[in-house]
């Protein structure tokens, strides 16, 4: 499996994409802390820019193989008085993209019940950002981020947050995982617009990140680094992908192990685990009748290991790509 961990939906979809509900750490904090000081002494090997940049142009390429029917995909499931129709979203748009069909717009029109993946915009919602998406994205034992980087690290993040005028003190409260968000974010909104959705807690999303081995985020933080300038692309061909409904397409650059990279705990954490969390709640949808229009991240309705692929593997048929 790569190991190349950078990807666009662990920056540009940091709050609505690929993000996995997991349970509260029992670890004791003290044991966590030694065993990070542990690894500030030992920097791990890293891959060079080149061979990062080699994994990400053959996902690029793999993705630009196939095609699709020219619209963003959708899928159906029904039952005799239940329809519950699930659609990709892509969180940053060129504004001048022109994507909806008369499908979608009669499904939404027609829809009870619009699901997202979480509530960002009510009072409450915006308490639990600060609470604890921000909150928890800072570290809390008197660590810092330069002091969890080894000098070879520190040198690469340092000169991503410096060329977009952002310098690295400005990063050091938080933990690798949330400089990493920033640092991806900070590139893609100097050149696209954003849209976002809805749907889980903010908490169970933050522990998607938070939970994760202070070694992967280091990883992560290092690899979005080193790729940053290739966010741009990155985004342009991903929604030309979605917009043209290449459903393979997608899950060769953000929804499979071998796209442009996932460690296997950023995997399963970030997208595996939260696709089979969503799988009872979606069923439990057709016990009420009525129209149903969800709305997620797009690699979550992609690959291997998509929401659709685990309904139609409990049987379930759908209708679409």
């Amino acid at each position: 499996m790569k190991t190349t961990s950078f990807k666009l939906g662990l920056a540009a979809f940091s709050l609505a994409a690929f993000l996995t509900a997991c349970q509260p750490s029992t670890e004791d904090p003290s044991a966590s802390a030694a065993a990070s000081s542990a690894t500030e002494t030992a920097p791990q090997a890293r891959p060079t820019k080149a061979d990062m940049l080699a994994e990400f142009d053959a996902a690029l390429s793999a993705a630009q193989a196939t095609s699709g029917p020219g619209s963003p995909a959708m899928w159906t499931l029904s039952d005799e008085d239940t329809t519950i129709h699930l659609f990709g979203t892509v969180h940053l748009l060129r504004p001048d993209l022109e994507w909806r069909s008369d499908v979608i717009d009669a499904a939404i029109s027609g829809a009870d019940t619009i699901v997202f993946e979480v509530d960002m915009k009510s009072e409450e919602a915006q308490r639990a950002v600060g609470r604890d998406f921000l909150s928890r994205g800072m570290f809390q034992d008197g660590r810092t981020l330069k002091g969890v980087l080894s000098d070879t690290d520190e040198a690469v993040v340092a000169g991503a947050f410096d060329s977009l005028g952002v310098p690295i003190d400005a990063m050091n409260s938080f933990e690798p995982w949330m400089a990493s968000v920033n640092l991806g974010v900070m590139k893609l909104m100097n050149a696209a617009g954003k849209s976002f959705a809805y749907l889980e807690t903010i908490s169970q999303q933050t522990d998607a990140f938070d939970l994760l081995p202070e070694d992967e985020q280091i990883t992560m933080l290092y690899e979005t680094a080193v790729l940053l300038d290739e966010s741009p692309r990155m985004l342009d061909l991903l929604v030309d992908e979605w917009a043209e409904g290449d459903v393979s397409g997608i899950s060769s650059l953000v929804a499979s192990p071998d796209g442009v990279g996932f460690t296997d705990a950023a995997y399963q954490a970030l997208l595996v685990k939260r696709n089979q969390n969503w799988v009872p709640q979606i069923e439990a949808m057709l016990d009420a009748p009525g129209s149903v229009f969800i709305a997620v991240g797009a690699g979550h309705l992609a690959g291997p290991d998509s929401v659709i692929t685990m309904l139609r593997d409990k049987g379930y048929t759908i209708e679409g790509p």
